[in-house]
């Protein structure tokens, strides 16, 4: 039987998780046989980098290429020519903006602003601001509509794609996320500078400064817990130059940053924290809380659902609209640490190898895209 020909786009990811998802995909996907199917990759210079950085063999695909696209960008002449004459292409996360009708296309849906328009975000916007969401939403969804099928993250995802009337139901299949495989290869991770502070208590976030993860609340948390708690806690993120230079000075006399960090640079910084806070708002999934829990850090977060899915009982809850709420979640965690706290810990670690693998979630996308071309 001749082998079909199938296109993994990653070349629209710059930032954020998107990049630690494609790059693990990609990684798991080259030692993965299939009789039915021959992979193409086609990805971003951060996702090259983050599979240089893998050792990924990415001579195991018949083709791999390297091109940049940002937005719609992607819609341009010379990349749309580039997605042309394979049997599937599946884009890792959307949209996938080209003009045109396409078919047997696969696009990774994780948009909680289209899903949850209604968020506290988006409430507390100007009125200019909103204008310009909707439109983006709206262009957005447009091209989502288009997609042969959607792949989401968790089944909430897919339920509010169908109830929206985005998607079908059977056109959306849930592939759980997970924590990449270089979590459990201690020799891939890289270093990464972290200013001691002792005795104080280290938490740290990993991530983008975006609105919706809601980092303005973190010196406000810092002052509880010192003023109420009589704690000295230390909050560590890791923003670009450009993020910090934006933040106020406020923000920067109360929270230190450890910059920009690459996949592999990600589980040393876990290790150098006591802690993991993740106060986010709005999300579709996010692997931080797993990869907290993977590292057996105790993990601070939101009391949402997109949280409570994954983690279940093993992580610290608070309201991420109330900083009292946060610094007493944290403030009676660090005065009542025990030796039973490893116990926890290691149970946290367990149940979050036990949600899905990378591996696991790479033969699920092969599993999907072969149903397709079949």
């Amino acid at each position: 039987m001749t082998k079909k020909n199938v296109l993994i786009n990653a070349a629209n990811l710059h930032v954020g998780g998107g990049i630690q998802v494609a790059t693990s995909f990609i990684d798991e996907l080259s030692r993965i046989d299939s009789e039915i199917i021959d992979f193409h990759i086609i990805c971003s210079s951060e996702v090259d980098n983050g599979l240089a950085k893998s050792g990924t063999d990415t001579s195991k695909f018949l083709s791999y290429r390297v091109f940049d696209v940002y937005g719609l960008g992607s819609s341009l002449r010379k990349f749309s020519k580039l997605l042309h004459g394979y049997d599937a292409v599946f884009t890792v996360f959307g949209p996938d903006y080209r003009l045109g009708s396409q078919a047997n296309t696969l696009v990774g849906f994780a948009q909680p602003w289209i899903i949850y328009p209604e968020n506290e975000v988006f409430l507390s916007l100007h009125i200019l601001s909103k204008v310009k969401l909707r439109l983006k939403n709206l262009v957005q969804t447009l091209f989502y509509r288009k997609a042969s099928k959607l792949v989401v993250e968790l089944p909430h995802v897919k339920k509010c794609l169908v109830a929206k009337s985005i998607a079908l139901e059977d056109s959306v299949e849930v592939v759980y996320n997970s924590v990449a495989s270089l979590y459990f290869q201690p020799e891939r991770w890289e270093k990464v500078e972290v200013e001691c502070f002792e005795p104080a208590f280290k938490l740290g976030f990993v991530g983008r400064d975006y609105p919706h993860k809601n980092l303005k609340v973190l010196p406000e948390i810092r002052t509880i817990l010192s003023r109420d708690h009589g704690l000295d806690v230390e909050f560590f993120v890791t923003l670009s130059e450009k993020e910090w230079a934006a933040k106020s000075a406020a923000f920067r006399q109360s929270v230190n940053t450890v910059g920009e960090l690459s996949v592999s640079q990600c589980p040393t910084f876990y290790q150098k924290m006591d802690g993991v806070i993740f106060p986010s708002l709005l999300e579709c999934f996010s692997a931080t809380p797993l990869e907290a829990m993977v590292m057996e850090r105790p993990l601070f977060a939101s009391d949402r659902g997109f949280v409570r899915d994954v983690c279940s009982d093993f992580a610290h809850y608070f309201d991420p609209l109330s900083p009292d709420s946060a610094a007493e979640a944290i403030g009676k965690y660090v005065k009542n640490i025990n030796g039973a706290d490893h116990l926890r810990l290691a149970a946290g670690k367990a149940h979050a190898q036990s949600f899905s693998s990378a591996g696991g979630r790479a033969k699920d996308y092969v599993q999907i895209l072969e149903q397709m071309v079949i």
